[in-house]
């Protein structure tokens, strides 16, 4: 008798433990197919679920979703944002199940008026995370329905409704709704443009964990509101805003209410009008400041981020996105300061150069996440030996810089050997032999977004490329051997995009989808076949059971092929 693997005598909380700590739900699906031991112990940890839209009847979509609820019994989250039919016999289904759900995703829906959320809320009375952002029709009413049918929510969003004579969020909404929900921790308001500093007063007052509130897109939100928001609740720990006030109105009350505040680890300034007089007010405030964006603002000089970069040097995410006055030499302050960075986005700041790049990499030692799309990467004097490395960088996105060439490309690499993250899309200057360089310095890439590469011709890849799991190639003129002897080199691929790229044959991308064992989704839209039919058979659909999304070439897809995947993804769900 042949002896079993010795992890076949692991107990399954050991198992669990395991398993928990995979990144993404596409890993445990790679250990579920190992046995059916490993598939029922993924299925009881496996805690979040999406419940996408699709192309079947009444019936199909009840055996779809039941397949899913009775596999999967310890979901905590449900999103059916992604749902575009009528969500009521859904929620039916899932309100029959015992789950330990704690949070749902009803957004993108055309209006709340439907079955079913009743039902979930005396299954769910529990709940704490209720998502609605984007309703088609939302309403007052809808606000008091919700607070009775999820008493004990502690984060509600309901930003960027359909806006209607017929339906929209008032003032006298929030009022009710306040007083319903006294465990609100969490609220998101934007893009309620009927609200104004009444509703501000109102959540402070009759919310005593209130904790964090946005809302960017209220126009009738002064500062004098938000005053009181500060004032009433000193602890809040998060403020989003979209102050838009001028000239006269420098609010006085605003930079007064800063001093009252003791808890802010986040401050987004987003869009917004804001002056040195505030940014002075917070870098005098007493706060644990972590995290400021001021992307896109106006009204400030580099004065006011001097003083909040001198006063709060524990700021660990800093987004100055389109801060048009930044240079180099304003950068080089900030490196000085901000020693802690993580995450860091300066993109549309022109003026930046590799200077810029180069004291990230050289001050920031915990820096992980870059983001300078749209500056002025180019070629420069640097020599070898004045490259730093910083093994910390996991995350850089550098897309529309022009001038940025292979070389640069390639120092950048050497900087960065632990990326896992590339996009370099439309930097019209680099080649095949920029791409192949960071590749060979970067092995642990992972996500490579090369869209709108024109001069890629004479890529070759010689080296294998086993972290690579997504490939973004939108408009990319590779002929059809390259493509795949790319492709050949990434065993384990997950998803592609050849969108509006060059158009291989059947038999290329047959041979594709031969060597790709891995992967989930392909995007070929635009693709031109000429005549026949989309270039999956049916026997191929059914040996490639990684297969979870595929956009194929505008109308080439059979109806026997499409009903064919369905009814098989379907099979493999229960």
């Amino acid at each position: 008798m042949a002896e079993h693997p010795p992890w076949e005598d692991l107990p399954a909380l050991c198992w669990e433990e395991v398993l928990r700590r995979l990144v993404s739900a596409d890993d445990l699906e790679s250990v579920s197919s190992v046995c059916k031991r490993l598939l029922h112990i993924c299925s009881t940890v496996r805690s979040s679920l999406s419940i996408n839209h699709l192309q079947t009847n009444h019936l199909q979509t009840r055996r779809y979703v039941g397949s899913l609820l009775r596999r999967f019994t310890s979901l905590k989250s449900i999103d059916l944002s992604s749902f575009h039919g009528d969500p009521s016999s859904v929620l039916l289904q899932i309100a029959q199940f015992p789950l330990p759900l704690d949070r749902l995703d009803l957004s993108n829906q055309e209006s709340l008026r439907f079955g079913g959320l009743r039902e979930m809320g005396s299954k769910f009375g529990a709940l704490r995370v209720l998502v609605l952002s984007r309703i088609g029709l939302l309403g007052d009413a809808d606000l008091v329905s919700i607070a009775e049918c999820f008493p004990a929510l502690e984060e509600l969003d309901i930003s960027y409704p359909l806006q209607s004579d017929s339906a929209r969020v008032t003032d006298d909404g929030i009022s009710d709704l306040s007083r319903k929900l006294q465990r609100l921790s969490r609220m998101k308001l934007s893009g309620n443009r009927s609200l104004s500093d009444q509703s501000l007063v109102v959540l402070s007052v009759n919310c005593p964990s209130l904790r964090e509130v946005k809302f960017t897109g209220c126009g009738l939100i002064t500062g004098r509101g938000i005053a009181s928001l500060i004032v009433n609740r000193p602890h809040l720990v998060s403020l989003a805003l979209h102050y838009k006030t001028l000239g006269a109105d420098l609010c006085e009350e605003l930079v007064d209410s800063f001093g009252h505040a003791r808890g802010f680890i986040s401050l987004d300034f987003s869009g917004s009008f804001i002056w040195d007089g505030l940014l002075m007010a917070v870098a005098e405030a007493n706060i644990p400041l972590k995290r400021l964006i001021l992307s896109h603002a106006l009204g400030f000089s580099f004065d006011g981020i001097r003083m909040i970069m001198l006063c709060h040097q524990d700021i660990e995410v800093l987004d100055l996105e389109a801060v048009r006055f930044l240079t180099d030499d304003d950068m080089s302050v900030i490196c000085e300061y901000l020693r802690s960075l993580t995450h860091i986005n300066i993109s549309s700041c022109s003026n930046l150069t590799m200077a810029t790049l180069y004291k990230l990499m050289t001050q920031c030692p915990f820096l992980k996440a870059i983001k300078m799309q749209k500056t002025n990467l180019r070629e420069d004097d640097a020599n070898e030996t004045d490259i730093v490395v910083n093994s910390q960088v996991r995350y850089l996105r550098i897309p529309y810089n022009g001038k940025l060439t292979d070389e640069c490309l390639k120092k950048i690499g050497r900087m960065c050997p632990n990326l896992q993250y590339l996009d370099v899309s439309n930097c019209l200057k680099i080649t095949g032999d920029g791409i192949s360089g960071v590749l060979k310095s970067c092995p642990e890439i992972c996500y490579l977004k090369i869209s709108g590469l024109e001069n890629i011709r004479n890529l070759c890849i010689d080296i294998e490329l086993p972290r690579l799991e997504v490939l973004q190639a939108e408009g990319l003129k590779l002929n059809e051997e390259q493509l795949a002897a790319f492709i050949s080199r990434c065993c384990h691929l997950k998803n592609l995009n050849l969108m509006d790229s060059v158009h291989p044959s059947n038999k290329g991308v047959k041979k594709l989808m031969k060597n790709c064992y891995t992967l989930r989704g392909i995007n070929q839209r635009n693709y031109n076949y000429g005549r026949g039919d989309f270039p999956f058979s049916d026997w191929e659909l059914s040996m490639r059971s990684s297969l979870r999304r595929i956009v194929p070439p505008s109308g080439l897809v059979s109806s026997k092929s499409r009903d064919f995947f369905l009814k098989h993804w379907l099979s493999r769900q229960g």
